[in-house]
């Protein structure tokens, strides 16, 4: 016997990082946020993306969030690029702090830029670019989701996502080091070794909440025989929360250290 699924009801997201910063918003803040992240940092690409799509709504098709809510047209991709940045463009800036108390939850919450819409584009609009633009213009405007921002806060000043500083970095390989060797008594972590064939990164929860995925890496490694060694100072986490928060500057300080990291230590692979 079929079952009717019942339908789930929709809540409004609730976070502290969307409805206490919207309140702050000024109508003329918001115009030349959105003026200067559309004028001064998208140019040609945007106009190509927004002048191509003829809205066909072929993008549907790939989207998690569309699928999951029925059909819903107001999760399809190309819904949420028309209740965010195509009425920006539309409007010219001029929309008030509610536009983007909406706009910054569709761009965290309703999609996360996964790409697989793009690949379902007859046209190749990256709709990808068009909604991280929209969390480019919210991080400007300081509404964005309280964890992401405390993530990238901890990027901005430890190099990490988990606020794990140094020493706390060097003690815990350590102590998986202790662990990992009463399974393998001849295991070494290896820390810093220059000229090692691969500079093994992780992400902050790692040695944060997971140690113990550390202690298994090092086991694997050594029992494959790899050659390779943990970065000592900053730049062993690999993720960028900021990459997603749409603050574009340390994305770029958290990638750099990353890879100055590996060309430091002259590995080979990452």
């Amino acid at each position: 016997m079929a079952i009717a699924a019942e339908k789930l009801e929709e809540k409004k997201v609730e976070d502290a990082g969307l409805d206490e910063t919207v309140k702050k918003l000024t109508p003329d803040k918001i115009e030349k946020v959105i003026d200067k992240v559309l004028k001064g940092e998208c140019g040609a690409r945007l106009k190509t993306y927004i002048d191509t799509c003829i809205h066909c709504g072929l993008c549907s098709t790939a989207c998690h969030y569309y699928l999951s809510h029925d059909g819903d047209p107001r999760f399809a991709p190309v819904g949420k690029v028309k209740q965010t940045i195509w009425e920006m463009i539309r409007k010219k800036g001029r929309v008030d702090p509610d536009f983007i108390r909406k706009a910054a939850e569709i761009a965290y919450t309703e999609c996360n830029l996964c790409r697989r819409c793009s690949q379902w584009c007859p046209f190749g609009v990256d709709i990808y670019y068009l909604m991280v633009t929209v969390r480019r213009i919210c991080h400007f405007l300081g509404v964005t989701p309280l964890y992401l921002q405390d993530t990238a806060h901890s990027h901005a000043v430890t190099m990490n996502q988990m606020w794990v500083k140094q020493d706390e970095w060097i003690d815990t390989i350590q102590w998986q080091e202790e662990d990992a060797q009463a399974e393998l008594p001849r295991l070494r972590v290896p820390i810093d070794k220059e000229g090692a064939e691969i500079m093994y990164s992780v992400i902050g929860p790692e040695p944060k909440f997971r140690a113990q995925l550390m202690y298994q890496a090092s086991i694997l490694m050594t029992v494959a025989g790899c050659d390779w060694t943990y970065p000592a100072t900053d730049g062993w986490d690999n993720s960028d929360m900021a990459m997603y928060s749409g603050d574009w500057d340390v994305m770029g300080r958290v990638k750099r250290a990353h890879f100055e990291a590996a060309m430091r230590l002259k590995v080979k692979k990452i």
